[in-house]
């Protein structure tokens, strides 16, 4: 990308609603069979992929448009005006969805968005140009003919991985390709490509009362944060003893397993998951997934992943009769919780190598023993 797009595409910093922690997490890892990648690439006008969002060919899916607002008016403006000055935009990655045949924006969400929002909702008018300042305040319909013509037909270039490309494969050419302007998180990318009764249900985790309660509210949808909770849940909760180290590819393969249930066995999950939320915010309140700050008495850190995973999933594999005597004892365990932040081991296993395979079979056997010693009371 050219300078001015550069200064044009340039964002701020990203706040986080999560604990820092070092995970060590590794990317999916091959070895592939490059036979199987089936790229289609096009050097098209952008009238051609206006027209493609005016008839819904590109599948903007619910769980994308939570994510679709990351850029600002004035970031949503200034790729408007390299449209209009002629200057080339970064390609655009789509991914064929094998059930609809539709086009699901993998790279260039928010360039997408801004474009749907000027061109066709018109709810965007530019602000904060830097070149062409006349055009200030301006909507779509204020457009001369000569403008509009400058913006169909600039060239741009679409890769778009055909069905036949194997979902695993498609996830490591995305984390190759996901790079420019505000890039997608690994979550988002899982949602690409595992649509289905996987997604719909992490997004009924994340709507549920409970988990909102239990968070405190805390972990927004914003870059699919809280999608990643229900995820990491969904992994651990089904699949722990097949965790091998690299998180990333675990967390996939989860959705896809799940994609393959019958629904009766996915409302089991929810309904299992809506119950350990409950359960969390009655032992440990608004705080459940929140370390005491060492440094501050009666203050806490932020949200932290793996007190999440640890907690939710060990509540969530007891018996109901475990459950009601856990709660019965839950001073014991809100006091049994306050030791366990002292214990080094156990900090050090929510704080630092975290995705390493000893430091996640340290943390779900330190609360393992918690819960066996508080039931035994």
């Amino acid at each position: 990308m050219n300078k001015i797009n550069e200064r044009m595409f340039a964002t701020g910093s990203n706040e986080t609603e999560f604990e820092a922690e070092n995970n060590d997490e590794m990317e999916l890892t091959g070895p592939f069979d490059p036979n199987d990648i089936d790229v289609d690439i096009s050097v098209v006008n952008l009238g051609l992929l206006l027209e493609q969002l005016e008839y819904e060919e590109i599948d903007l899916k619910p769980e994308f448009q939570r994510s679709s607002d990351v850029w600002t008016p004035e970031q949503k403006s200034r790729l408007i005006e390299s449209a209009l000055l002629g200057l080339p935009l970064p390609s655009f990655y789509f991914s064929e969805d094998p059930a609809t045949n539709k086009l699901m924006i993998v790279d260039g969400l928010q360039r997408l968005s801004a474009l749907k929002d000027f061109w066709l909702s018109k709810k965007l008018r530019l602000v904060g140009l830097q070149f062409l300042t006349q055009l200030e305040g301006k909507g779509v319909d204020e457009l001369d003919r000569t403008q509009i013509r400058r913006i169909k037909s600039l060239k741009v270039t679409l890769n778009t991985l055909r069905k036949s490309t194997p979902a695993k494969v498609k996830f490591v050419i995305f984390q190759r390709v996901n790079t420019a302007g505000v890039p997608l998180t690994a979550q988002e990318m899982r949602n690409a490509l595992y649509q289905g009764r996987a997604t719909e249900l992490l997004k009924r985790m994340v709507q549920a009362n409970s988990f909102q309660q239990a968070t405190d509210s805390r972990v927004t949808e914003r870059r699919m944060a809280d999608t990643d909770l229900a995820n990491r849940f969904l992994a651990f909760f089904l699949r722990k003893n097949k965790y091998a180290g690299e998180l990333d590819p675990f967390m996939a393969d989860t959705l896809e397993v799940v994609n393959n249930m019958a629904q009766k066995d996915v409302d089991d999950i929810f309904q299992t998951f809506d119950t350990s939320m409950t359960l969390c915010f009655q032992l440990l309140g608004k705080n459940a997934f929140r370390r005491p700050d060492p440094k501050k008495p009666c203050c806490y850190l932020r949200t932290n992943k793996s007190v999440f995973d640890v907690l939710s999933v060990s509540i969530a594999w007891l018996t109901p009769q475990e459950q009601q005597q856990l709660t019965e004892r839950k001073t014991d365990f809100e006091k049994g919780m306050q030791l366990l932040y002292n214990d080094s081991d156990f900090l050090r296993s929510v704080t630092t190598g975290t995705a390493k395979v000893p430091q996640v079979d340290m943390r779900y056997a330190k609360v393992k023993d918690l819960i066996n010693k508080t039931l035994a009371k």
